[in-house]
């Protein structure tokens, strides 16, 4: 498998580092093209860590990059040789060059704030090299363990205004070894093995991709690339991160968000249990007393304006079909996910008609949809499914625990919702969204609207016929599947985020609906589409609804995940 580095990341599962191909612009900071190693940690003011310049005699050489999961390769474009670059650990990078005349620069980029700077550290009878890299939060050790390494830096006062450290090769050779330092360093006196490295790097990843979900043999590739995003975001836990934790990416989408979590969980159940209990349960480490959970977490930053809609447990419902869980995880799952329903019921209930609100687009997940093209707060359908579902899942989890009483009272909380839903959200057995304090109905064509489909044979027959009529007619149908917002509506933008473009998550939700509705063939055709669309595009944050081609963040964790989920759940023959 060949990484297109412009899009996906070269990394490893843990690591805090990345290295990727970039020219123009990245998240809006314009760069001179070429390769960067990156960090990806939180606290970062600036993610380049340096740029890295192959060398031929001492200069700068034009090269191509090529990179597996395992490993990476550069070779000029003209002369002998080639580098090497693996990951030993999530934060040791080997890099050799072989050949006459190879070499390589570590472009530290100093010049990009105060306080950079290189200096040379004796430790023994070898000589390392500290990159203090202010702007970036983050220390680096550098030594040539073969070949001859060379500084150079202007030092200015307190930093440099440029610093880079050269290895170049002796006999034709050179391994140089980089050090991520977070507090203490001390010498390991290690003699690196590139090839074993690489080797256990292999291993590492094929044993992670043999245990994805498993898919139709048409789509291996796919599942193969779906795999490396999801091994390559893990990150180790660090800071506010109490678990090792899946990233939605390490380009530039470097947390985990308050749903994104969840379909990062189901698709490691069935094989990864234990990891995938610590994907459901890592923004819970930060729930409050009152039961609401954050936004996002990174290592760095709690962000609490917002939350995410209450799938967790519609998600956990989803993975104990495919892990089980002991008592102790049933009684957490219990106590978590009953706090944070009754955190939607007592602080998002403004108006108290019994019906919970958003009071973001960020709530809900559709950051800009048109549902939200009103002040909020709005009531929409989809939050009261979310929440009927997540307690009809309490009601189960506590019947498991023995929890008769809590059961019955959880049902009846999820049939009062069920039926104040229908009452004020539904007009001619469709569904619509009120702006909360006014009353004013919401005149959408957004797709969230009808996520509700979810709660399927709990919907009255003429209700779910409506909704399956307009869901497999051609108000959001394209060629690759689901858009956001109706195709004809004058809202609708290609690359308009939540008002057009085709997702992963609302796509796995809506089809989940259908499917427990029995249109089984239209969910795999739906399917179908989806990872044919993957296979041609990667897997993105999002897609064109009317050309498949990826968009935004395009190594996106959900994406890959749902890919799998799709694939296995509704077009593997079992």
């Amino acid at each position: 498998m060949k990484l297109d580095l412009k899009a996906v990341p070269f990394s490893r599962r843990g690591s805090y580092l990345a290295l990727s191909w970039h020219e123009g612009e990245f998240n809006h900071r314009k760069l001179e093209k070429g390769l960067y190693l990156r960090t990806i940690r939180g606290a970062a003011k600036e993610p380049f860590v340096a740029r890295l310049l192959p060398l031929q005699n001492g200069n700068p050489a034009a090269f191509a990059a090529e990179a597996g999961p395992s490993a990476m390769r550069l070779t000029p474009e003209t002369g002998a040789g080639e580098i090497e670059i693996v990951f030993a650990d999530p934060s040791t990078i080997l890099i050799r060059g072989r050949g006459e005349g190879i070499g390589l620069c570590l472009d530290f980029m100093t010049g990009d704030g105060a306080y950079n700077f290189l200096q040379p550290v004796l430790s023994g009878d070898e000589t390392w090299y500290l990159a203090n890299c202010f702007k970036n939060g983050s220390r680096f050790m550098c030594r040539n363990q073969r070949g001859i390494a060379r500084l150079e830096q202007a030092w200015h006062i307190s930093g440099a205004d440029y610093g880079k450290l050269a290895a170049e090769a002796q006999d034709g050779e050179f391994l140089l070894v980089l050090e991520e330092v977070r507090t203490d360093w001390a010498n390991r006196h290690r003699q690196w093995d590139i090839e074993a490295e690489r080797e256990k790097a292999e291993q590492e990843f094929q044993a992670f991709y043999q245990s994805m979900p498993r898919v139709p043999s048409e789509f291996e590739e796919v599942r193969e690339a779906a795999s490396y995003v999801n091994w390559s975001s893990i990150v180790d836990k660090s800071g506010f991160l109490k678990r090792e934790t899946m990233y939605m990416s390490k380009n530039w989408m470097c947390n985990v968000w308050s749903w994104d979590h969840c379909f990062n969980a189901i698709a490691l159940a069935g094989h990864n249990p234990a990891l995938a209990w610590e994907q459901f349960m890592v923004l819970f480490d930060h729930q409050t007393p009152a039961g609401r959970i954050p936004d996002s977490v990174n290592d760095s930053i709690v962000i609490d304006n917002y939350c995410k809609p209450p799938i967790h447990g519609w998600a956990l419902h989803k993975m104990r079909q495919k892990m089980q869980l002991d008592r102790a995880m049933l009684e957490e799952a219990c106590d978590k996910l009953g706090k944070w329903t009754m955190w939607w019921l007592n602080y998002r209930d403004q108006d108290g008609d019994g019906l919970c609100e958003y009071t973001h687009g960020n709530d809900s997940g559709w950051d800009n949809a048109t549902a939200f093209q009103l002040l909020p707060p709005v009531t929409l359908p989809d939050l009261a499914a979310f929440l009927v579902l997540q307690m009809e899942e309490l009601a189960e989890l506590s019947r498991l625990l023995g929890r008769e009483p809590e059961a019955k009272t959880w049902e009846a909380r999820a049939k009062e919702m069920a039926d104040k839903m229908l009452e004020k959200l539904f007009a001619d057995n469709l569904p619509v969204g009120i702006q909360t304090v006014t009353g004013q109905k919401i005149t959408a064509q957004s797709l969230i609207l009808y996520l509700p489909i979810l709660l399927a044979k709990r919907l009255p027959e003429e209700v779910q016929q409506a909704m399956i009529r307009v869901l497999e007619g051609d108000t959001f149908l394209t060629a690759y599947g689901f858009a956001t917002e109706a195709v004809k509506s004058e809202a609708y933008e290609a690359d308009g985020y939540w008002r057009g473009p085709i997702w992963a998550p609302s796509t796995i939700l809506i089809l989940d609906g259908l499917w427990a509705c029995g249109r089984r063939d239209f969910v795999k055709d739906m399917a179908r589409r989806f990872l044919k669309m993957v296979e041609k595009s990667g897997c993105a944050e999002n897609f064109d609804a009317l050309t498949g081609e990826g968009l935004r963040d395009r190594a996106y964790t959900w994406t890959s995940s749902i890919t799998l989920l799709l694939a296995e759940d509704y077009l593997l023959e079992n």
